[in-house]
Parts: structure tokens; C-alpha cells; sequence
């Protein structure tokens, strides 16, 4: 009887000093996380990533709306986008559209944390755009990307 009650003692204590020690190492990783600015500036290059950015259309007949779920918890990223142009800009974020900045207007989105693929494009009434990315990053609590001329 002796031998099992030392015994659970001993499986209880490992499991204690596990547990123990996994919340502190998520702890740290969790305060790891940095914010992070990045600055790209506009191009004229046409590529065939850039060329398949399309904005969703609005279909009038369907009036169900999906909700987007809890996307302010610790399970995603914010990216904060800053457009220091002229131009109206669709955002990309991994391959997803994610709205419309004016001229000078800042927004905020977001992504699940890890690598983060965003592009940027703004079309011109001739049919030309310019584009920024594809920019890859690594996201974590905060990521803030300025988009300039």
C-alpha cells in the first residue's frame, strides 16, 4: 500500500511539474511576439499573382450572411494598413479580400498568426494598377503595413 501511495505521489508530481513548466514556456512565447512595421512601396510589374486579385461581387439574391466568428482573440493577428497615397487600394490577405482603403485612410484586419502572404493593388481608369507585395511575414500580435508611392 505504501509502494502505491509513493507511487501516485511520484506520477502526480511529474504531471505538476510538467504542467507547470509547459504554461511558462507558452508564456514566453506568447511575450516573444513583437510588433512589427514594414514599408513597401508601389510597382508597376504585372505578374500573374497579381492579375488573379479579384474583388468578390455582390450577389443581391443572397441574403444569408455568414458571420466571421470571434477573429479578436488570442488565435489571430491584427494588421494595421496605413495608405500614405492618393489611390483607392483593394487589400489581399492570404489570397482573401479584406476591403478598400481611400486615399489616406487607415484600417485594420486580420490574419491567423504564422506566415502571412498580403498583396495590394490599386486599379487606374486606363486598365493599368500598381501593386504592393506579395509580402510574406510573420505575424504575431501586431502587424502594420504602410503603403506608399
Amino acid at each position: 500500500m505504501k509502494k502505491l501511495t509513493l507511487s501516485i505521489c511520484a506520477l502526480l508530481g511529474t504531471f505538476l511539474l510538467l504542467t507547470l513548466s509547459t504554461s511558462g514556456a507558452l508564456a514566453q512565447s506568447k511575450q516573444a511576439k513583437k510588433k512589427q512595421t514594414i514599408e513597401t512601396k508601389a510597382s508597376n510589374v504585372k505578374s500573374d499573382a497579381t492579375e488573379a486579385l479579384k474583388r468578390p461581387e455582390n450577389d443581391k439574391n443572397n441574403k444569408e450572411g455568414k458571420g466571421r466568428g470571434d477573429v479578436y482573440g488570442d488565435d489571430y493577428s491584427d494588421i494595421v494598413v496605413d495608405n500614405y497615397t492618393n489611390y483607392n487600394i483593394d487589400i489581399y490577405v492570404d489570397g482573401k479580400y479584406r476591403g478598400t482603403l481611400g486615399p489616406w485612410e487607415k484600417k485594420v484586419t486580420w490574419a491567423v498568426p504564422g506566415k502571412t502572404r498580403m498583396y495590394a493593388k490599386a486599379e487606374f481608369s486606363d486598365g493599368s494598377y500598381s501593386t504592393w507585395g506579395p509580402n510574406v511575414a510573420e505575424t504575431g500580435y501586431e502587424y502594420k503595413w504602410n503603403l506608399r508611392y
